[in-house]
């Protein structure tokens, strides 16, 4: 069987971390001899983990340096590069269907919204770095929720990450539309706004779509 990598994609509390092993089982229902991968970003090695302490441990409040901000667009991209070759790469070789809880479009869309003002159009920018090396996902699955519903579904959450702001989250869903307008036949729109049977139930369709081709 041929690899094929599908990222899911959106703004926090939109339901695609809930969405992913529904969308797993039931590709595994129709095509019991596929190999399915699940995966996510920031990844589980040792930048994914040092860029989930500190998604926690800050505020969001705080106004981090250019410095910083330029710091963690890098580790988010050496997170991915270290997906890239000890993940996605090696399953896709091996045929295996690779399912990516985010991947580089929300690289692009969260410090697409952090960089601004520090770099000319920051989301193109981030795109350029990663356009000579990335992995392009045979499918994208969008989720597309209203970020103030998204953030009360947050609310019933422990803890809080430092992105889930409304204004912020405005934003990075602006930038996700932008990259999507860019890329039209790449992405699937979700209703993330459905019940979560029937937003599993629109992605899986998606996927087995893609591979029935």
């Amino acid at each position: 069987m041929t690899g094929r990598l599908i990222t899911l994609e959106g703004i926090d509390g939109s339901g695609k971390s809930t969405a992913l092993p529904h969308i797993a089982r039931r590709i595994a229902e129709r095509q019991p001899k596929r190999k399915i991968v699940l995966t996510a970003e920031p990844t589980s090695g040792e930048v994914g983990r040092i860029l989930r302490k500190g998604l926690k441990e800050a505020s969001g409040d705080e106004q981090a340096s250019p410095a910083m901000c330029m710091n963690e667009l890098f580790l988010f991209m050496a997170d991915h590069a270290e997906h890239l070759d000890r993940i996605v790469l090696p399953s896709l070789k091996d045929g295996a269907m690779v399912l990516s809880d985010r991947y580089a479009d929300s690289t692009a869309a969260y410090q697409g919204v952090t960089l601004q003002g520090i770099l000319p159009h920051p989301v193109f920018w981030i795109q350029e770095v990663f356009r000579p090396w990335n992995v392009v996902p045979d499918m994208t699955l969008l989720f597309l929720l209203d970020p103030e519903l998204a953030l009360k579904r947050l609310g019933s959450r422990p803890g809080k990450e430092k992105f889930e702001r409304l204004e912020f989250l405005r934003s990075v869903e602006e930038n996700f539309r932008s990259i999507t307008s860019a890329e039209p036949e790449r992405f699937v729109m979700i209703d993330a706004a459905q019940d979560e049977e029937a937003v599993a139930r629109d992605a899986a369709r998606a996927v087995l779509e893609l591979l029935a081709r």
